[in-house]
């Protein structure tokens, strides 16, 4: 489009100020009476650019173009090259309906660092717009996400605007990202999970963004996602006791492309408007443009029902260009079916049957990746014409009339009519239950509020104080009990808490044997392998195997079993025995799953990361390294391509193939492999996290194999200070760092605080894992190495011989574990002049 002349640029600013404040469904209407053909195309321009997903931060509809103009000249107008308390103003990016936000640094005398200055607009420093703008900034204090643009300051000018410092995010809107890397639908996928994780974390805050958009979604160059711009976002209870927030009418708190239906109405905003606009960000990358999309950049007027097409059916060519399909027949085929039904279940007119949580919308689209059944399905035949005879009531009643003369009397009109009334008694009793499980979960967590009553009740208050009243609440219900309880268990299992879990779930499962009968159902199943999960987190990994076999026995005798979770159970069984010590067993278990996997999803690149490493791991503790190793780089291999080279599941492979060349002895390898996968979980998960602690231990042995012990020593002594605050006396991590602690402080010549510490290390092991597990020995086989250096071979040698043949016993006679406990016994016998059993030993 040639650019227009300057003597008709007034008009288009005199249009744009005045369409841009219409509704969307008169917008069009307005544009073409426009007679100046190129005046229509440049404010259509202008409109499709206040709309479009790259805006990374809010127009403001209330202001018209020349008032923003005008405050370029307004007093305290930040520019680039001025500072700001200790930043350094470089150039503004970004300007919305509050403020303008500026690429900054920090460079005073304390630090350097590149930063995002959001400063209030100066003529705008006054009433709502400030207690708004103070809003946003208390809601990021409040946040704290890997995947949240974070608050890292705050402060006022000189003339008094208000102003708060934010990481700065090197990115582009995920829906640029994805087209110009041309990012395959199944990354596209992942990026949505993550997307997924930060409005799950804002929810569990009370907060709802209220403007979820490409433009407020940036990834990195890393594939990291980053949800940015809380401005019209808001606390579902007060904060701090303050008064609830009420945005006033003419900010129009919405990009009405990606509003809910109930947002446009002016009804009331919850989580589920998050969920709807979820929808549309996922529709949009998928499809390659937005449900309501007329295709000339204006949304027409929605109604609080309409319906949007299923993606499938409106692929674009630039979509199917910019991703992994080559045309859009084969991207509708690739969208159709499931992907149209977790899409178009986020984007349900009615907020109550949307997805219920940013989570499971989220675990949703892992099943899918993972191959298995998605909980969305396409809205039923019953619902369609329910719906359809509520809009059309008289025609409808006449219709049936109709319809009741041609059939009346006859036998199958009797038989269909009395199916059809069982049909809808079972489908009315269905929606009283979860009517009434709603309104539940409604009542719980609306007691979770901040200072409700002059005291702090938190989401987990909330649900012990709702436990005792369930029963009596559904006392003739006992279905609805087992759910609550079932949902409730998964809640506090999820947070870590098992021990309020474990009661929940196995009441649950005693009401379910009662109304079952005796027969084996899925839900049954699944309350199994919840408590089984309970168990193996706490370190009772017998207990945790017993139950995953009844789980296992369970699922294989349901009648429409998934042959992929079937083997998924096998693989926690093979975690189970793993846990134990019993190795060969779960080698065998993690091939058998590995090769079921691959023949029943051999394109699931996820799936088969997952069952390879595993089963490579197995090989790996058994001491099968050689053989191990090329798994263990095929398992990152497929993580890296299916997921990105910085996910967390790349990390989570890193490590196993870190320790598999320490016990190789490739110490340089072990440690850039250890080190990388250090380096991902750090920055996603934190420094405390059992991950990157897992990681770290990792890092410390291949340096205390490799004879490093003054770098390893800063480390493990950071990992043992963690024990009853971060690490229970059950985590292996603890086990290992004390086991490493005592062979470095003897490997510094403090040979009696060496055996003081592998002393503890053996008796802390032993405690978790069982007095015959193969890492108990090894621990015991370098405390009698210390205790022989001390010259107490009396107390030595038992250790010495005990641990070899408990070594033996468990581990294969190459492992490397074993063959350095035969020379720890070889040496005490050359020690002591027993040359002939020493060189026995080494036959």
């Amino acid at each position: 489009m040639m650019p227009i002349d300057a003597e008709r640029w007034p008009l288009v600013k005199e249009l744009f100020g005045e369409i841009a404040e219409l509704p969307a469904g008169e917008r069009a209407a307005r544009l073409m009476a426009v007679d100046d053909i190129e005046v229509r195309a440049e404010v259509a321009a202008l409109l499709r650019a206040g709309d479009a997903v790259n805006d990374r931060f809010e127009r403001a509809p209330a202001l018209p173009v020349d008032s923003v103009a005008a405050e370029e000249d307004a007093p305290g107008m930040l520019a680039a090259g001025l500072r700001v308390g200790p930043y350094r103003i470089v150039r503004e990016i970004g300007r919305g309906g509050m403020g303008v936000v500026f690429e900054a640094r920090r460079d005073d005398a304390q630090f350097e660092k590149r930063v995002a200055l959001k400063a209030m607009l100066p003529g705008l420093v006054s009433g709502e717009v400030v207690r708004r703008f103070g809003q946003e900034r208390q809601i990021l204090a409040h946040l704290e996400h890997h995947n949240i643009a974070a608050l890292l300051d705050a402060g006022v000018t000189e003339f008094n605007q208000p102003y708060f410092i934010l990481e700065y995010v090197e990115g582009e809107p995920i829906s640029r990202y994805c087209a110009s890397r041309r990012v395959p639908v199944r990354d596209r996928l992942q990026l949505m999970r993550q997307v997924c994780d930060a409005v799950q974390y804002a929810h569990e805050q009370l907060v709802v963004h209220r403007d979820l958009k490409p433009g407020n979604i940036f990834v990195t160059s890393d594939g990291t996602v980053k949800l940015l711009d809380f401005g019209i976002a808001k606390m579902m209870q007060p904060i701090d006791g303050a008064a609830a927030s009420h945005t006033r009418t003419g900010l129009a708190p919405m990009t009405e492309a990606y509003a809910s239906p109930e947002q446009l109405a002016g009804g009331h905003v919850s989580t589920a408007s998050d969920i709807y606009s979820l929808g549309v960000v996922l529709f949009e990358l998928l499809a390659g443009r937005r449900p309501f999309d007329a295709g000339d950049g204006f949304f027409p007027a929605r109604s609080a029902d309409a319906e949007p097409p299923a993606p499938s059916r409106v692929v674009t060519d630039a979509a199917a260009v910019t991703s992994d399909a080559g045309d859009a027949r084969r991207l509708r085929r690739a969208l159709d079916g499931e992907l149209d039904s977790i899409v178009l279940m986020a984007l349900r007119p009615e907020p109550d049957r949307r997805y219920h949580s940013a989570q499971q919308l989220s675990e949703d689209i892992g099943r899918y990746l993972a191959g298995r059944p998605v909980l969305a399905q396409p809205d039923t035949l019953r619902y369609r014409l329910r719906k359809f005879t509520r809009r059309n009531r008289f025609a409808t009643a006449a219709a049936a009339l109709a319809v009741v003369a041609l059939m009346g009397g006859t036998v199958v009109s009797v038989i269909q009519a009395r199916a059809a009334r069982a049909e809808r008694d079972r489908a009315l009793r269905e929606a009283l239950r979860t009517h009434a499980v709603t309104q539940f979960f409604q009542q719980v967590f609306a007691a979770a509020r901040p200072q409700r009553k002059g005291v702090n009740v938190t989401v987990v208050q909330a649900i012990d104080a709702a436990i005792p009243g369930i029963d009596s609440s559904f006392t003739d219900q006992p279905d609805l009990q087992a759910a609550i309880k079932l949902t409730l268990g998964e809640t506090l299992t999820r947070m870590y808490l098992y021990d309020r879990a474990r009661p929940l779930l196995e009441d649950a499962y005693r009401t379910r044997q009662r109304l079952d009968g005796g027969r084996v159902t899925r839900d049954a199943a699944d309350i199994i392998y919840d408590l089984a999960q309970i168990e193996n987190e706490i370190g009772k990994p017998a207990r945790a195997e017993s139950l995953y076999r009844v789980s296992l026995a369970m699922l294989g005798a349901l009648p429409d079993r998934d042959s992929v979770v079937v083997f998924e159970a096998l693989a926690n069984i093979a975690e189970a025995e793993m846990s134990q010590g019993r190795l060969a067993q779960a080698e065998s278990l993690y091939g058998a799953v590995a090769g079921g996997i691959a023949r029943w999803k051999p394109r699931d690149e996820q799936a088969r990361a997952i069952a390879v490493g595993n089963h490579a791991t197995a090989l790996s503790q058994l001491g099968r390294f050689v053989e191990a190793e090329p798994l263990h780089r095929e398992a990152v291999r497929l993580f890296e391509h299916s997921r990105g080279p910085n996910d967390l599941q790349v990390a989570a492979a890193l490590q196993p193939l870190a320790g598999n060349l320490v016990y190789q002895r490739k110490f340089d390898d072990a440690l850039v492999q250890a080190r990388r996968a250090y380096d991902l979980n750090l920055h996603a998960l934190g420094p405390d996290n059992p991950a990157t602690l897992g990681a770290e231990r990792t890092v410390t042995a291949a340096l205390v194999d490799g004879g490093r012990c003054a770098e390893a020593m800063p480390l493990v002594r950071g990992m043992v200070a963690l024990r009853g605050r971060v690490l229970h006396e059950s985590d292996p991590t603890l086990g290992v760092a004390y086991t490493q602690l005592g062979q470095c402080t003897a490997a510094g010549g403090d040979l009696a605080g060496g055996e003081r510490i592998l002393r503890e290390a053996v008796a802390m092991r032993a405690a978790a894992l069982g007095a015959d597990h193969w890492a108990v020995h090894v621990t015991r086989s370098l405390l009698g190495e210390v205790i022989a250096r001390r010259r107490r071979v009396g107390d030595a040698e038992p250790l010495l011989l005990d641990s070899y043949a408990g070594l033996l016993r468990t581990l294969e006679p190459h492992h490397i574990r074993v063959l350095e406990a035969r020379d720890r016994l070889a040496t005490l016998y050359r020690m002591t002049g027993r040359e002939a059993e020493a060189n026995a030993l080494a036959k």
